[in-house]
Formats: C-alpha cells, structure tokens, sequence
C-alpha cells in the first residue's frame, strides 16, 4: 500500500492528493504490481515538477519519495517498505544492477524516451537509499538573459569570452548551473562567428566537449562523458580532443594537477577553452589554480577571465507580496506552496586585465587582487544579489539561504 503523508503544503492538497490516487492504483497490490509503469511514473512525475533529483528515502516505518526542484529537496509521495522492496528490484534490474546486492554501492542508468536517468544507491540502517539524476535534455541552450543574466551581465560575459584563444572560468558550488552558463556562452558564440561570416549556411563550428556526464545535448556540438574506470579522465580525455580539430572546447571540470595543467596549456596553444573549478568566488580561482600545480607565468597568459555564480529561486509570481525591501514569498497552488517557481543565476565576472596578468604573475595578495577588480568595475556577488531583491525578483531570505548573511 502508499502511506498517504500527514501533512501537506496548504493550498496544494487537490493536486498531491490526485497524484497519490493515482500512484495508489499502481503499486497495489504491493506484492505484485510491475516496477517499470511506477518507476516510469515516478520519473515523468519529476520531469512535470522540473526535478533535477529524485530520492528514495527508506525510515524505520516507510519510505519517502523526495524530489529536488528549484534547488530544495521536497517530499511528494511515501511507500511502504514491502511496496519499495519490489519497487527496488524491478528499478535495480531497469538500471542493469544487480538487483541482490544490498551492502556496497552501485551505480547505473537507464533511459526513457526522451531522457536518461543515473542511478546510484547506498545502503543505510533502514536499507538502500536511491539518488537518480536527470539527464539529456535535447536542445539549444538558453540564452543568457534566460537564465537569469540581465542585459548589462550578458553583454559583459560575452565580450569577455569572444576571444580567438584563452581560458574562461566557471566557478560555484556543485550544482550552481556553471556548465548550462558555459554551454549557453559556447552556443552565443558560434552563433556570432557565424553572424561574421555573414550567416553563411554552410559554416560549421568545431566544438567539443568533456563532461562527467552529458547532461544537456546540444545539436551540432561533439560531446563525450569521461569514463575514469575505463582510463578515459578530463586529462586524458582532452588530449585526445585536441586532435578532433577544436575551435572551442569544454572540459567539464578541473579536479586535479594533471586536467589543470592540461586546459592551460590548451588555452595557450590556440584554442578557446572553458572549465570549471570549485574556489568561493571569482578572484578565489587564481589561488586554487596554483595551488593544482600551474605556473603563475602560464596562468597569467592564458586566462581570460572567471565567472562565480549561484542559483536563487524566483518568487512565484501569482502570490509574492511587495515589502518596503522588496517582496516576500507566500505561496499557492500555482508554486506548490514555496513561493518561488524557478531558478536564476547571480553572477561575479571577473575580467583579467594586464595589471591583473601582473598581479597573477607575481603572486600577489588575494585582497589585493579582488580589490583591483572591484575598483575596475566588477560587481560582486552580493552586490547582484542586493540587485535582484530590490527589484522583487527574489526575496532577501532566499538571498540568505543561498550565500548567508550579507
């Protein structure tokens, strides 16, 4: 059976209540309904709330079926254990693992028509937690202003990577959307060769990329996802891509002195590349990108500029109410009762200029070099938080959640 939850969001209980009837009907009865229908189910579920996440959360009672969307981890439905026993097996054998093996962690995937799914379980006290990731979304990027980038920032960013060769930066927390920006960037700017070249039809440009994994298909672009089990690293991976004839090139990220080494040196050999790097903000990379083994006098050359950047929900705008400060979230059935629908990015764009080529060669202070572009005209995070909140995007407490006090 589903064990319906005690609570629900006001305002939301018409449409949860619905879903969970309908789920009801699939999984009874509980030890002999077909896996493949609920978990397809479950999936387009996530798709429909624009999930990135899906979680199966066992307890000592019953389990929860948790979906991150707009960043936060929210529960839907809950299952009975004996319902997420057969539940497991058919979704383990979906995702080719092995469906009696409960103790060490596995790893698989699956595919529905129009999207992939990654599969990861661990055991816990109360059994094997499941994490699935969705992936694959066909398609032109969005643009810029899309995300969440206003006109100015966009035309700043572009400016800054529309260059012939060099090394543009991302840089944010795990899951701050820095390879959607840096895939939406690389499309603006095939489209701005091809505008140069007067549209001709018959240009192509030769784009590749290295992520762990593809996440988003973009028509025209040759994307790998690395297979470090198989040899097949960001380092290696990008030597090899440097014989496919590359004008732009995307290494999904730096996580060693080896892949580190590697992407400067590509960016200073007549390529344009874009990586991501974890650092706490923009001027924070050059540091971190030391720290991995780079020379100061390669850094230097090669790196064009960084963009640090977050995630913020927008509050939902069928019931946000304005305050003195800005606005403020309530909540309503159009939002699910959160108050926010949607996610924007809030960038930090740091451009390298020479007498910061100089800074970066001579290893100078991180305040000093943060103060140098501060007072060169880069706008800080907080600063583009403070901005979206006085114009009623998002609310000062989202902004809190998001970076802290500030």
């Amino acid at each position: 059976m589903v064990v319906l939850p005690l609570q629900l969001e006001p305002g939301t209980a018409g449409l949860i209540e619905r879903e969970q009837q309908d789920f009801l009907k699939l999984v009874t009865p509980a030890d002999k309904f077909d896996a493949r229908p609920v978990v397809d189910y479950l999936l387009r579920l996530a798709r429909t709330r624009g999930a990135s996440d899906m979680h199966l959360s066992p307890g000592p009672d019953k389990v929860e079926v948790l979906l991150r969307y707009d960043g936060v981890l929210r529960h839907e439905l809950d299952l009975s254990s004996e319902s997420y026993a057969r539940l497991l097996t058919g979704l383990k054998n979906m995702a080719k693992l092995v469906s009696y093996k409960r103790s060490t962690p596995q790893d698989g995937a699956l595919q529905l028509d129009d999207f992939d799914v990654r599969v990861a379980t661990a055991p816990t006290v109360h059994g094997e937690h499941v994490a699935l990731r969705l992936l694959h979304q066909l398609g032109e990027p969005e643009s810029l202003q899309a995300l969440g980038f206003s006109e100015s920032e966009e035309e700043a960013i572009v400016r800054l990577a529309d260059q012939p060769q060099g090394l543009i930066l991302a840089t944010g927390p795990a899951g701050s959307g820095k390879t959607t920006t840096l895939l939406s960037l690389m499309a603006r700017l095939v489209s701005l060769r091809k505008k140069r070249l007067k549209n001709d039809d018959a240009y192509r440009c030769s784009v590749v990329t290295l992520e762990d994994p593809v996440e988003c298909v973009v028509p025209g672009f040759h994307q790998t996802s690395i297979k470090a089990a198989q040899g097949m690293t960001f380092a290696e991976g990008l030597r090899s891509m440097l014989r496919q004839d590359p004008e732009l090139i995307l290494v999904g990220e730096i996580r060693d002195q080896e892949t580190a080494k590697a992407v400067v040196q590509a960016g200073l050999t007549g390529h344009l590349v874009f990586s991501t790097v974890h650092a706490r903000d923009a001027v924070g990379v050059v540091p971190r990108m030391l720290e991995l083994g780079v020379e100061s006098y390669q850094l230097s050359a090669a790196l064009v500029g960084v963009l640090h950047q977050r995630l913020i929900r927008v509050l939902c705008k069928s019931c946000a109410t304005r305050t003195d400060e800005g606005a403020e979230a309530v909540g309503c059935t159009v939002c699910l009762g959160s108050g926010y629908l949607g996610r924007v990015a809030i960038p930090e764009v740091l451009k390298v200029d020479e007498t910061l080529r100089e800074m970066i060669l001579q290893r100078a202070r991180l305040h000093d070099m943060r103060d140098h572009a501060i007072a060169t005209g880069m706008v800080s995070l907080s600063q583009s938080a403070s901005e979206r909140v006085r114009s009623g995007l998002t609310s000062r407490a989202e902004i809190e959640r998001v970076l802290g006090a500030y």
